[in-house]
């Protein structure tokens, strides 16, 4: 007897994103790639969301029976529409070989309003398709579709304290027009989807479509053929110049002629630095670093970005700095540590932004890599507007070193890329990340944020903090070593 298979909203999104993803989350899920800290905190902040968007709708009854019991989930469905409940939370619903849990389905006189509830601050373009799946099997089902909303984080929100204040914590988007367009093509899409799973794995080429809309399950798996240097790296590559050099069967930088059609000037030199296999200075760095004024200040911060607004005054997903590294090099080199990292209960601003005017003040150059730290300042100066006078200036003695890398430095270690992660191995040998607890700034800003949550306490917060120190501080170090290995390198063009 041939195997029957089963369509969930999760498994359509994932074949209307990639055939080849599809196939692999029903036959071979062992090849998912682990799950990685991040999508671990972005479920745990969907079942935080979706239990208060629950709120929204009182008089509900949850389907309590998890994935595990979808049979029963269906019956339990079955008997809170026959009893005649005003709201369903997570109602299981089944028809044409698709099967899906509906957020919420609210009750509207002889129609039900179905409610898919989103962490994110906006609708985006996949929530229309999330959305029609789950509509055809509402009606596929036999109940009579009302309206059909996507309820996300409203970011305008600004929390008071105390109990969240539904109304506004949460904004309704009405696709139900959308989603009537679009429901015509869902019964053919699951038809290719189910036939698809009942065949053999389908041949996907790698492209731009692995990460989008959705970060792929399968990433390591279906890249794993790449060589090193892979085509992949080439910075900014075009979907079209990415199929057109696997076509040519080139899968790595090294064998990217020069002058492929399609390259930017820039593409073209990463290839050319990677195939010389060597260091490129460009311009004049000496020039560029001759900007900087004495004593240098070495500047990182740290940031989280709660969901759910934790602190009065703040909004949803508004990012909030918590900690920053500053190491201080005086004209004769010597170097000094400032450091700061909020421990204490609430919010995190107003103490980092004393400890940052002190630590700061003064003159000389803030030297930070990328624009975070602007954007960050930019918005405390904002929110706090009784430091936005000191704030600006901190502002205006900012100097960029990513810039200095992408104007002067090109490196093969650099895989096409200017992240300090990449550019600080390849140039300095005796500074690294390795070995340390937390390294990257999203594993510092989740741990954090438990943190914040009060989900880590005693010496395991005690830990934390440390690692949180070392990781922000090594941050910083790294620009020191970087901009001391462009002096290096200043001299060295000037001969």
């Amino acid at each position: 007897m041939a195997r029957t298979y089963r369509l969930s909203k999760s498994r359509f999104q994932s074949g209307l994103q990639c055939p080849k993803c599809l196939w692999l989350k029903v036959h071979a899920p062992e090849l998912a790639d682990p799950l990685s800290e991040r999508q671990q905190a972005i479920f745990a902040d969907g079942h935080r969301i979706g239990e208060l968007a629950r709120k929204r709708f009182p008089g509900g009854v949850l389907v309590a029976e998890d994935h595990r019991y979808g049979a029963q989930a269906l019956e339990t469905t079955r008997r809170l529409l026959a009893e005649g409940v005003d709201a369903i939370y997570e109602a299981a619903l089944e028809h044409d070989g698709v099967f899906v849990r509906a957020d919420v389905l609210v009750r509207r006189g002889e129609a039900w309003d179905l409610v898919e509830v989103k962490s994110s601050t906006s609708c985006k373009p996949e929530h229309l398709t999330d959305a029609a799946v789950q509509a055809y099997v509402v009606e596929g089902a036999g109940l009579r579709l009302g309206r059909v909303y996507v309820m996300h984080l409203d970011n305008t929100y600004v929390y008071e304290g105390g109990e969240y204040d539904l109304e506004r914590l949460f904004a309704l988007a009405d696709l139900t027009d959308p989603v009537r367009a679009y429901l015509p093509c869902v019964p053919g899409e699951v038809r290719r989807m189910l036939a698809l799973l009942a065949g053999e794995c389908p041949d996907v080429r790698i492209g731009k479509h692995c990460g989008k809309p959705y970060d792929c399950a399968f990433m390591g798996h279906c890249h794993a053929f790449l060589p090193e240097f892979p085509v992949t790296e080439i910075p900014r590559i075009s979907s079209e110049v990415l199929d057109a050099l696997l076509d040519d069967g080139i899968e790595c930088i090294l064998d990217v002629p020069p002058a492929h059609p399609g390259l930017t000037a820039k593409q073209r030199e990463v290839c050319q630095v990677i195939q010389a296999g060597r260091l490129l200075v460009k311009g004049d760095i000496g020039k560029t670093l001759v900007r900087l004024t004495s004593p240098v200040h070495f500047l990182d911060f740290e940031t989280f970005k709660p969901a759910l607004p934790l602190y009065p005054g703040t909004r949803p997903h508004q990012q909030l700095p918590f900690q920053f590294s500053d190491h201080v090099m005086r004209s004769d080199g010597s170097l000094e540590h400032r450091e700061f990292l909020h421990g204490a209960e609430g919010d995190p601003r107003p103490a980092f932004v004393r400890a940052l005017l002190q630590a700061v003040d003064g003159k000389g150059s803030v030297v930070v890599y990328t624009g975070f730290e602007n954007t960050v300042l930019s918005a405390l100066a904002r929110d706090l507007p009784e430091h936005a006078e000191r704030i600006g200036g901190i502002r205006r003695r900012l100097f960029d070193l990513h810039d200095v890398v992408a104007d002067h430095v090109r490196h093969p270690d650099f895989h096409g890329s200017t992240s300090i992660k990449y550019v600080l191995p390849a140039l300095v040998d005796d500074l690294s990340y390795d070995g340390l607890a937390i390294r990257d700034g999203d594993a510092a800003m989740l741990r954090y944020e438990a943190a914040a949550r009060g989900e880590i306490a005693g010496e395991e917060r005690e830990r934390l903090f440390a690692d949180l120190r070392a990781y922000c501080g090594t941050d910083t170090m790294a620009m020191v070593r970087l901009y001391e290995r462009f002096g290096e390198m200043a001299l060295e063009a000037a001969g």
